[in-house]
């Protein structure tokens, strides 16, 4: 590393034109980006410092999941598995199988998702992830967002001030999902999502994409772009 002895002196810009090779030219502002990726071998669980071999961490309590998402080593299903309790119930444990088999998982249904959630999420500095993870779904559609706009801060949501008449069946259930994510309750329960009679398709892939950042963070995005980079 080249060491400037002359730093904050006047004889500081001589001494960088003296050091500096000739027919050098300076290099611009632009990001510099590491091509360094992490493996399955920099993130085995037998290396971490909080290893415990007959008390394995859960996923959530990883302090490497953003890494070992990266390597590969942990996927979406196996997260999904563990949001719900390790085994649910047979008829959500089907439903959840066949939607991660069917498609690549995204967890926004659009750009325009994905603008909202994030430029809200950034305006109320210090949201808490439950209630990250209920925006989430209020901003999945723009009619229900404009019925919730007024009524939210980044301390939570004044959900009895929400009028709902008129609301879509499918976006009453992704409402009561981001309610009970929230504030708790039983406004819908899990063994709910097994019934695409209760909750649709498109509801269900985001009411699962909504506990997995309740539960793991924001770290979970990255599975998705780790899946389009495989594709």
């Amino acid at each position: 590393m080249t060491r400037y002895f002359m730093k904050f002196t006047p004889l500081f810009a001589a001494e960088v034109q003296m050091m500096t090779p000739p027919r050098h030219h300076p290099r611009g502002s632009g990001r510099i980006r590491s091509s360094f990726r992490y493996n399955a071998d920099d993130v085995r669980c037998k290396d971490c410092t909080r290893y415990d071999s007959g008390h394995p961490c859960h996923l959530n309590e990883c302090v490497c999941l953003e890494e070992r998402i990266e390597a590969g080593v942990v996927e979406l299903n196996t997260l999904a598995r563990e949001c719900f309790g390790g085994r649910p119930f047979r008829p959500l444990q089907r439903r959840l199988r066949d939607e991660l088999n069917r498609q690549p998982f995204r967890f926004f249904l659009s750009d325009a998702h994905r603008e909202r959630w994030t430029h809200w999420k950034n305006r109320c500095y210090g949201m808490s992830e439950r209630n990250a993870a209920a925006l989430f779904l209020l901003t999945a559609d723009e009619g229900l967002w404009q019925r919730v706009l007024w009524h939210f801060d980044s301390s939570g949501f004044d959900f009895p001030a929400i009028r709902l008449s008129g609301i879509h069946p499918e976006l009453y259930s992704i409402y009561q999902a981001a309610k009970t994510i929230s504030v708790g309750g039983d406004n819908i329960v899990i063994e709910d999502l097994a019934f695409s009679e209760l909750v649709s398709d498109r509801a269900f892939r985001l009411i699962l994409g909504a506990l997995l950042l309740c539960r793991y963070g924001e770290v979970v995005l990255n599975l998705e772009r780790k899946t389009e980079e495989i594709t």
